[in-house]
């Protein structure tokens, strides 16, 4: 439950970078939303069943553009998640927030393609109903992007966007039901999960301009495992995707 949610999250976090049917961004400032419905799987260390479900999603973005360069901030605030099973400690639960920082920058005169790099910053708490345990994380990690906008007749286009991030690391703290760092059946405090890993994400979408508005309608996938670094065994593996829609205002041009 607790990775499920945060691979949903990324899913949506990842891949947006702004397109302009005009093809030169010149300068001025973009503000945009993006909804999805997203489904994936999740086998983990503590989940060796796979999960599977169904979640909306949703984040703001903006995007400050000079020239050929474009800095892009998006973001999810916290949010929630809570399973349909109770246990003797209540449902489980997961709650997150995200947020992503690249700079890119147009590789070709026609500001068509595109590549550039930045940070993802993950912060994530989740409850175990059947032991009450609580889980907590933060990822902080480089990432490297690349995309293309392609243009197509009457202000219309498509946009296409990778986004790597091949060295994903993370504490997980676990703390009991009373916030206690919890122990072992033989009194011995059990150790934090150090994790290592990759994630890939990509994404398509066909985009039409009405005046200082773009829309989106498009896909997004992705592929995320980390391993426990001190033992080498699987920690989470997430696969999904989903369909998304967005909406840009720019501002300035």
């Amino acid at each position: 439950m607790r990775r499920l949610v945060t691979f949903i999250a990324l899913i949506v976090g990842l891949g947006t970078s702004p397109a302009l049917a005009d093809g030169n961004p010149g300068l001025g400032t973009d503000v945009g939303a993006l909804a999805a419905l997203l489904v994936g799987t999740h086998v983990g260390s503590e989940n060796p069943v796979p999960v599977s479900g169904i979640v909306p999603g949703a984040l703001l973005e903006l995007t400050q553009h000079v020239d050929r360069v474009r800095l892009h901030f998006e973001g999810i605030p916290t949010v929630a998640a809570t399973g349909a099973n109770q246990g003797p400690f209540g449902h489980s639960s997961a709650s997150l927030d995200l947020l992503n920082t690249t700079v890119l920058v147009d590789v070709d005169p026609q500001h068509r393609l595109r590549i550039g790099g930045g940070f993802q910053l993950v912060n994530l708490t989740s409850k175990n109903g059947s032991n009450g345990d609580v889980n907590r994380v933060r990822i902080v990690s480089p990432i490297y992007a690349a995309g293309a906008t392609l243009p197509l007749p009457n202000q219309h286009f498509v946009e296409l966007n990778l986004m790597i991030d091949p060295n994903l690391k993370g504490t997980l703290l676990v703390y009991n039901y009373l916030g206690q760092a919890r122990t072992t059946n033989n009194g011995t405090v059990s150790p934090n999960k150090p994790e290592a890993g990759a994630e890939v994400d990509y994404s398509a979408a066909y985009g039409w301009r009405r005046h200082n508005i773009e829309y989106l309608l498009g896909a997004r996938g992705l592929s995320y495992h980390t391993r426990n670094t001190v033992l080498g065994n699987l920690v989470d593996r997430n696969v999904g995707g989903g369909a998304t829609f967005e909406v840009r205002f720019l501002l300035g041009r």
